[in-house]
C-alpha cells in the first residue's frame, strides 16, 4: 500500500534541539511566528533572557494586535513544578497579560493549574500550554516543529496530559544517581544549602544551571562531568572573570588531580551569559550498577578539588577593580 502524504514520523524533540537554553531558546525567539500561529496571537519578540528578580524569563514577548506583554517559559522535557513557578513569576514580574509555558510533555496537574488559573482570572491574564513535537513527514528529508494546544482560555485537552513513562523513569534514574552526591557534599559542609549544588543530565534539567555560578555534575553524550559555572550579575564581569582564571589554566590544571588524562573543557561561550570549566571522562546514566558506583566517587572526590581551586582565585578577581 503507498504512503499516504500525510503521514509523519515523531522525532524526539532533542534530536532537533540539543540543548535548551542554547539551542531551543534562541529558536524559539526567532519563530515567534509558529508558535503564535498555532495559538491565534501575532507574537513579537522583545527580548530574550529578562532579569526577574534574581530570575531570568525564557522570552519576553508582545501579541501585537493587542500591544499587551506576553511571557513565555520554555522547556524541553517534561513540565514539573520547578517551571510553572518560575512561569508564574516572570508572568507577575514582567507585567503580562498573557502567559504561555511551552513543552514537549504536559503533565495533568500542571495543566489543570493552568486551565484553573484561566478561570479564576477571568482573562485578566491568559495561560496557555503548548506542547512541542518535532516531526518528520513521509518522503522529507528534513524535521520540522509543531505546536499544538494543551491549555487555552476556556478549556484544555485532558488527553494531551498522558504521562510519559520513560521521563518518569529517566527522572528517577537521575535522582537516584545524583542525590547521595548532594546529601554527601552537605555533610561535609560543601556548601550551605542543596540550592548552591544542582546537576544537569541529557534531558533533566532540575535548576536553571546557566543562571548562576556553582558546582554541577552531569551526564552528556556519554560522558560523565564536574563543572564550575560562573554566572554573575554582569555578562562582562562574567567573561573578565573566565579570562583571568583562564590566564592561569596550566597551574590550575596541575593543582586538580583528576586522573589519568583529564578532560579538560575551558568553555567561555561567547553568546550566553554564562562561562564553564569543565573535566569529563567516559559516563553514561545507563552504565551498570558497579560503573555507576565508580562515576559517582569520581564525582565526590572531584568536587572539592575543584572547589579548592576556584573558590579562592575566584574570591580573589571579584575583590580586586
Amino acid at each position: 500500500m503507498p504512503e499516504r502524504e500525510d503521514e509523519s514520523e515523531p522525532l524526539a524533540v532533542r534530536d532537533k534541539w540539543e540543548h535548551e537554553a542554547l539551542n531551543f531558546t534562541p529558536w524559539l525567539a526567532e519563530n515567534l511566528q509558529v508558535l503564535g500561529d498555532s495559538l491565534g496571537l501575532k507574537l513579537e519578540w522583545i527580548q530574550s533572557e529578562v532579569p526577574i528578580g534574581p530570575y531570568f524569563l525564557d522570552i519576553l514577548a508582545r501579541e501585537t494586535r493587542e500591544d499587551v506583554k506576553v511571557a513565555i517559559e520554555n522547556q524541553l522535557e517534561e513540565t514539573n513544578l520547578h517551571h510553572l513557578g518560575q512561569l508564574l513569576t516572570y508572568a507577575t514580574g514582567c507585567g503580562a497579560h498573557i502567559a504561555i509555558w511551552v513543552a514537549p510533555e504536559f503533565g495533568y496537574e500542571h495543566a489543570q493549574a493552568l486551565h484553573l488559573l484561566n478561570e479564576w482570572t477571568n482573562g485578566r491574564i491568559r495561560f496557555y500550554g503548548v506542547k512541542v513535537e518535532v516531526i518528520k513527514k513521509a518522503g522529507a528529508v528534513c524535521s520540522e516543529p509543531r505546536f499544538r494546544e494543551v491549555v487555552y482560555p476556556g478549556g484544555w485537552n485532558k488527553a494531551a496530559t498522558r504521562p510519559s513513562e520513560e521521563m518518569s523513569l529517566t527522572k528517577r534514574r537521575h535522582h537516584e544517581f545524583f542525590q547521595p552526591i548532594v546529601s554527601k557534599l552537605l555533610a561535609d559542609d560543601f556548601a550551605d544549602s542543596a540550592r548552591q549544588l544542582f546537576w544537569y543530565a541529557d534531558r533533566i534539567f532540575p535548576y536553571r544551571i546557566h543562571k548562576r555560578t556553582g558546582y554541577a555534575v552531569s551526564f552528556d553524550k556519554g560522558r560523565a562531568w564536574v563543572t564550575f559555572h560562573i554566572a554573575l550579575d554582569d555578562n562582562s564581569r562574567t567573561k573578565q572573570v573566565f579570562d583571568k582564571l583562564k590566564d592561569d589554566r596550566e597551574q590550575i590544571q596541575e593543582s586538580v588531580d583528576a586522573g589519568p588524562d583529564p578532560d579538560w573543557r575551558w568553555n567561555r561561550h561567547d553568546h550566553y551569559s554564562f562561562s564553564s570549566i569543565n573535566i569529563g571522562r567516559e559516563g553514561s546514566i545507563d552504565d551498570p550498577p558497579a560503573k555507576l558506583d565508580e562515576t559517582r566517587a569520581w564525582m565526590l572526590d572531584l568536587l572539592p578539588k575543584l572547589k579548592e581551586a576556584f573558590d579562592p582565585r575566584l574570591k580573589k578577581i571579584l575583590e580586586s577593580k
